[in-house]
């Protein structure tokens, strides 16, 4: 019997609908959470024998997946590939899958969830009446009378625009590979990064996290934005130059920041300093991490396993590439 490995919890209040797929395919379903930092050599150790994963944020690399001889299919159950060495996979004929669109929801809720907290003082706000201060309540912001900046404009942005609409924020979109067409059909302005920056009051990144996009928001990035505004990361943290960021921060030059997401995970160093800031909301990278969100993305990945153990093509494979030398259909 084909086994299939998952590392995260797709159990949902007592029933699992990606288990079920799986057995319904064949697989034997081994289930085992990680130890805590994702440990390679724990990760090297599971795939033996295994001929479908789906993955969580375990490093899947030339060194972690030399004794995955059995391996067909990486399900990512998310969508950030960023550990997932995708030409490793490709020369080694495994096909990548990812669920995007699963979470959009969770996380473009989480984004406003951010907004508001920030700019209506809701942290500092529920300190001073728990600590029993002075009702000196600190004047906030209307939405509406904001601008708010995308980075990028996938499912996730997309959601967040629809949101935007409900507060009647004006939204602008910087997004070199959507249309523009789709932009404007969304009801936001497409516009260059320097208009983005300049303009925006609140920019908000979704965009992966790439070799070449590393590091974006940088000691000019942060610059270029206007003084008293707000950064909202839900993607990944290696989008963020931190020591950059706490720069601005300290120099009064953004007003708060909200991250779901750290460079490093749980924060140390830098990271650690960064979300210690009075000025920044940071989370557990928990965008995704509702009940509806969960269950969707672990059945989408369940689903592309299956596909891949039938010899079909997967909906959402992120190395295509690899199609070109594999029979399916």
């Amino acid at each position: 019997m084909a086994k299939a490995f998952t590392s995260v919890n797709i159990e949902f209040k007592g029933r699992s609908p990606a288990t079920d797929i799986l057995e319904q395919a064949g697989f034997e379903v081994i289930v085992k959470m990680p130890n805590e930092g994702w440990p390679d050599d724990e990760t090297r150790e599971k795939l033996v024998g295994v001929k479908a994963l789906l993955a969580g944020s375990e490093n899947l690399n030339a060194s972690t997946l030399e004794n995955a001889n059995d391996l067909r299919v990486i399900a990512r159950n998310g969508v950030g590939y960023d550990k997932v060495d995708l030409d490793y996979c490709t020369s080694r004929g495994i096909v990548v899958t990812n669920t995007p669109g699963a979470m959009s929801d969770a996380v473009a809720d989480q984004v406003f969830a951010f907004i508001l907290a920030l700019t209506r003082q809701v942290i500092s706000g529920d300190r001073t009446v728990k600590e029993q201060g002075p009702y000196d309540v600190v004047i906030g912001e209307d939405l509406s009378a904001l601008t708010l900046g995308l980075v990028g404009c996938g499912s996730i942005g997309a959601e967040v625009v629809r949101r935007a609409l409900g507060f009647r924020m004006r939204t602008l979109v910087f997004d070199p590979w959507v249309d523009s067409e789709r932009i404007v059909g969304l009801g936001a302005e497409p516009v260059d990064r320097a208009r983005l920056l300049s303009d925006a009051n609140v920019i908000s990144l979704h965009t992966p996290l790439t070799a070449e996009n590393a590091g974006m928001v940088d000691e000019v990035f942060l610059a270029s934005m206007q003084t008293g505004s707000y950064l909202i990361n839900t993607a990944r943290g290696g989008l963020i130059d931190e020591k950059a960021l706490i720069d601005a921060m300290q120099a009064g030059r953004l007003a708060g920041a909200g991250l779901d997401c750290q460079g490093t995970e749980p924060p140390t160093g830098i990271s650690l300093d960064l979300v210690k800031l009075e000025s920044v909301i940071a989370l557990p990278h928990s965008g995704s991490k509702t009940m509806a969100a969960r269950e969707r993305m672990s059945i989408w990945a369940a689903q592309s396993m299956v596909d891949v153990h039938s010899s079909k093509i997967p909906k959402y494979v992120v190395n295509r590439e690899v199609l070109s030398d594999l029979e399916l259909s």
